[in-house]
């Protein structure tokens, strides 16, 4: 386990504001400030969600000469089992909304699964968030171009698909605010 009780600052390594908030509300402390920094990482080619966060992980502290987060969100249709995964911006920018839609039926199940990777000095530390639902072959009109799945997304529990949810309830990305929670049970001793 992490002593965060040593650490003043952790640094998120991203250029989203709305992640460094979403960081911000679970893990900062009186103890623990959370910052973002944007850093230039290659990001491998995998199909193991793992190996790209340990990878941009150890190439973000090297670079930051800090304790770090990095994260990494994939999406997943279960009628394709592993399918797109690591390759959703790859998917979504060859076939965009209207081709993936053409790949499952109305009410198909999917998630997404956000992965953080957290790593100072002496450890690494891997946190998971997973938020459940099924597809809707209805675009929303409330679209955000950095997550257009969002749009096609109705999490379990609720009837409009993510992106409406955001927006009209401020709901944000419930995969990744679940990672953050996750991440703090394990780093916070």
């Amino acid at each position: 386990m992490a002593q965060l009780n040593k650490m003043k600052t952790i640094t998120f390594v991203t250029g989203n504001e709305s992640k460094l908030k979403d960081a911000q509300k679970f893990l900062s402390s009186d103890e623990l400030e959370v910052i973002a920094r944007k850093l230039e990482l290659l990001e491998i080619q995998s199909h193991s969600q793992e190996e790209i966060v340990t990878h941009k992980v150890k190439q973000a502290h090297t670079l930051a000469k800090t304790a770090v987060i990095v994260d990494d969100t994939s999406f997943y249709i279960d009628l394709y089992p592993g399918f797109p995964g690591t390759l959703t911006k790859h998917v979504n920018s060859l076939l965009g909304l209207e081709g993936i839609i053409k790949l499952y039926d109305e009410g198909q199940s999917a998630y997404f699964l956000t992965m953080l990777c957290y790593k100072d000095e002496n450890e690494e530390v891997i946190a998971k968030g997973v938020s459940k639902g099924r597809l809707t072959k209805k675009i929303s009109n409330i679209f955000n171009p950095d997550a257009p799945l969002n749009s096609i997304f109705i999490p379990d529990g609720y009837d409009r698909p993510l992106s409406e949810l955001s927006f009209e309830l401020g709901l944000g990305n419930i995969h990744r605010l679940n990672a953050f929670k996750d991440l703090k049970e394990k780093i916070y001793t």
